[in-house]
């Protein structure tokens, strides 16, 4: 064989070997198998929760309004005077009439006394003048002859005590108009309590300090109820009875929802579907409260209890379905539909597609 014939057969060995590798008629040589990188990206990429088991419940806040039944601030009627004393505190419970306050009275007392006095004395002296007129009338009778003298001298007699009884009552007059003068002013200087009541504020006088017309001076509530009142489209899921919890900063009082017509209250009409209005009366009345103290108390519209929840935030809708995403068994993104009831605080209550301790997707 040439030396051209060995170089045709050798290109033809390695071309034929070329093609064969090609067709993989050959072993290929082995390589290290890597685990696949999708499960590691979806730990990393995916938010999971898990469906639990528990109780539910639908809540909504009702903002709510104190007013008290009657409230009653005072003032002094006078301006510029000196306090004084202040005979009550807050807390104290008072009667209708009782004296809370009063001004210095400046011998106002001594010159009613004094009036009183005059007063007793011009009715005594009325009193006696008309025992004197009976005498008077019995010596003109025994005087006088006949008929026609006795009539003269009791009409002499009665002219004079008439006229006597004038000036009295004259001056009893003025006396009588002095002393309710004299009162007038006097209450001026006082406060009385109004009503049955609690005092809940005493306004602290210094010596120095004057009264003003327009400046309270104390406070006396009703303390038989405390009151509020509230405006929602709520008021269908509480009927007059129900039991609640107002928080007023922080402090829960017990309440009941009021009957309007038994408070003596307009009742208000209520349509399905717009806001009304509705009471709730303290179990206990509380003093400390003030006009327009800003209160609330959550109601709850709907619950179930011991069933499968799932967070919403879990829940998408594609196509008219309701589902939930999921990890498969390769690590791959995958959903499923569920049903699902009741939405309150967060959750979804699952009636179907899922289980308990099944791990779903967030977002």
């Amino acid at each position: 064989m040439n030396m051209t014939a060995k170089r045709w057969l050798a290109g033809g060995l390695i071309a034929g070997c070329v093609l064969l590798g090609g067709c993989s008629l050959l072993p290929a040589q082995e390589t290290r198998r890597t685990a696949p990188l999708l499960r590691e990206t979806a730990a990393e990429d995916f938010t999971l929760t898990y469906v639990t088991r528990g109780d539910m419940r639908l809540t909504r806040k009702i903002s709510c309004t104190y007013v008290p039944i009657r409230k009653e601030s005072l003032s002094f009627a006078v301006n510029g005077e000196y306090v004084d004393e202040m005979f009550v505190k807050p807390g104290d419970a008072v009667k209708k009439g009782q004296l809370l306050g009063q001004l210095r009275l400046d011998g106002v007392n001594d010159r009613i006394d004094e009036c009183e006095y005059a007063i007793r004395t011009l009715k005594l002296r009325l009193s006696q003048q008309e025992e004197a007129r009976a005498l008077a009338l019995e010596r003109a009778d025994a005087r006088s002859g006949d008929e026609a003298a006795r009539r003269s001298a009791r009409d002499a007699v009665n002219a004079d005590y008439d006229a006597r009884r004038q000036s009295v009552e004259d001056s009893l007059g003025i006396q009588t108009l002095r002393l309710e003068t004299l009162k007038r002013q006097k209450a001026q200087r006082q406060l009385f309590s109004p009503i049955d009541g609690t005092v809940t504020y005493v306004k602290q006088y210094k010596e120095s300090t004057v009264t003003s017309e327009s400046e309270r001076a104390v406070t006396v509530v009703d303390s038989t109820m405390s009151l509020f009142r509230a405006t929602t489209e709520y008021w269908d899921a509480l009927p007059v009875g129900t039991q609640v919890v107002i928080t007023v900063r922080k402090t829960e009082y017990a309440a009941t929802v009021a009957d309007e017509a038994a408070l003596g209250l307009a009742v208000t009409a209520h349509t399905p579907g717009e806001k009304g209005t509705l009471y709730f009366t303290l179990d206990q009345p509380a003093l400390e409260l003030e006009d327009n103290d800003r209160g609330s108390t959550t109601i709850t519209l709907d619950g179930r209890d011991d069933v499968l929840m799932v967070s919403e935030k879990a829940v998408s809708r594609a196509a008219g379905q309701t589902i939930v995403y999921y990890q498969d068994a390769e690590g791959m993104k995958t959903y499923k539909p569920v049903e699902l009831g009741l939405c309150a605080g967060g959750y979804y209550e699952v009636l179907s597609g899922l289980s308990e301790g099944e791990a779903v997707i967030v977002g």
